[in-house]
């Protein structure tokens, strides 16, 4: 009777701890879980010229600060300017809409009234952005090619296109934010739609010529694979990551343009080292520029087979719920890997290293484990990051949402950008680092 008892009271305590622990789950996941809601990938967005009633569109606008509410560390610090500015632009939009006297607006207006909210906090990865499966270009690159940016778009000069989209696109830095007008938003019909740009039957580019004089060209709007010139500016397709050594000089190069962590990753890391150390190669040049980031993992794994002991890592807040966690700056105590590599280090950075790509230079800066050769980079190092996906109710556009903050590894540096050792343009970076190498 008495082992019968037991038995009742060890089932008793074991079922106890399920519903405790589910209980607690199911806690987190709703009010805790940062990813509660979101989507795990982009879908397509309402066509630009779709209307939505007003109150279709108030509601897209109050489920986007809904989310900034919810999920943005910013929203649990102390006396944070910026999101009284957010708060006070959403209230200042939403009522215009209103007294507007309007019934109906695009997807294109509603595209514009969010993005002039989300701008004023600066932060490069809380972004709204519509995304089309049909996106159409100028029907040719060929000038843009030759002449470089223009100084006309349409009956407009370069400069006060360019002022509008910094007054709707959300970034940190302003040369990032001009190096995405100039490399993609000149081109992209919807982008210059957002930017106010009247596309209707095409549009005329004026350039400077060579000669100091002008020219003007009408283009039309076509599908990518339509594009006249675009194989101009496209290279040989080698990936995005990949490496070669220069024997005569005995340097490494090691191109990442985009910050994946996966097993390709891994083995092409793992290749570069074997080859660098067949040919006895002292020298490393990691060229992280126009990488767009992703995973911080790839500098960890990279380091790896570098002989160093350990390294920093960056403090951040991370926010879960109505919490902000704060973590402490760390020590990672570097697990060596075969084989090991124990000469010198550069990197080169523009204004598009982004994000994780920014992350893996402030490891090798802020460290000083080596030498960066090049531009800024695209954000700061203390920012916002670690970014969660999501779409508006009713016009499907795309949100990504910080929930994390970083901070700069060297704290005496709070605040400053990544300003590299040698700086010099992107087009110059990898002849600098040469110089730099065979002349010291």
């Amino acid at each position: 009777m008495e082992k019968k008892t037991s038995k009742k009271i060890i089932i008793g305590i074991i079922l106890g701890i399920v519903l405790i622990a589910g209980i607690l789950f199911a806690v987190y996941k709703l009010a805790f879980d940062p990813y509660r809601g979101s989507v795990k990938s982009s879908g397509e967005s309402h066509p630009l010229d779709e209307m939505l009633t007003v109150d279709r569109a108030i509601e897209d606008i109050d489920y986007v600060m809904e989310v900034y509410r919810d999920r943005h560390p910013a929203w649990l610090e102390d006396s944070n300017a910026r999101v009284d500015d957010v708060e006070k632009q959403y209230v200042t939009e939403v009522d215009d809409l209103k007294s507007s006297g309007v019934t109906e607006i695009s997807v294109l207006e509603e595209w514009k009234i969010i993005s002039r909210i989300m701008h004023c906090l600066y932060d490069g990865h809380s972004t709204v952005f519509h995304t089309d499966y049909n996106t159409h270009y100028l029907s040719d690159f060929t000038q843009i090619n030759k002449y470089g940016l223009p100084i006309m778009i349409g009956n407009e000069p370069y400069e006060d296109v360019l002022n509008r989209f910094m007054a709707v696109y959300q970034y940190e830095t302003e040369s990032y934010a001009k190096a995405i007008f100039d490399s993609k938003v000149i081109v992209n019909e919807n982008y210059l739609r957002w930017c106010g740009i009247d596309t209707t039957g095409g549009i005329d580019y004026t350039f400077e010529t060579d000669d100091g004089n002008t020219e003007s060209f009408h283009y039309d709007f076509v599908p990518l694979d339509q594009v006249a010139g675009r194989e101009e500016i496209e290279t040989e397709d080698r990936g995005w990551v990949y490496y070669e050594i220069d024997k005569e000089n005995s340097i490494g190069i090691f191109t990442l343009t985009s910050c994946e962590y996966n097993d390709e990753y891994r083995k092409t890391v793992k290749s570069f080292f074997e080859a660098v150390k067949e040919a006895g190669t002292e020298h490393i040049i990691i060229d992280l520029r126009g990488n767009g980031g992703g995973s911080s993992l790839v500098g960890d794994e990279f380091l790896k087979y570098c002989n160093i002991d350990g390294y920093y890592g960056w403090p951040s807040h991370v926010r879960f719920g109505p919490l902000l966690i704060k973590n402490e700056k760390y020590y990672i105590k570097n697990k060596k890997q075969e084989p090991l590599y124990n000469g010198d280090l550069y990197v080169l950075t523009n204004r598009r290293t982004f994000s994780a790509a920014m992350d893996f230079t402030m490891y090798v800066m802020d460290n000083d484990l080596g030498i960066v050769v090049g531009e800024e980079s695209g954000n700061l190092p203390d920012s916002y990051g670690d970014t969660i996906s999501f779409q508006t109710p009713n016009a499907r556009l795309n949100i990504t949402m910080s929930y994390k903050r970083w901070f700069r590894i060297d704290e005496t540096k709070s605040g400053q950008p990544l300003v590299p050792d040698y700086p010099c343009p992107s087009s110059e970076a990898m002849d600098k680092a040469y110089e730099i190498i065979l002349t010291h």
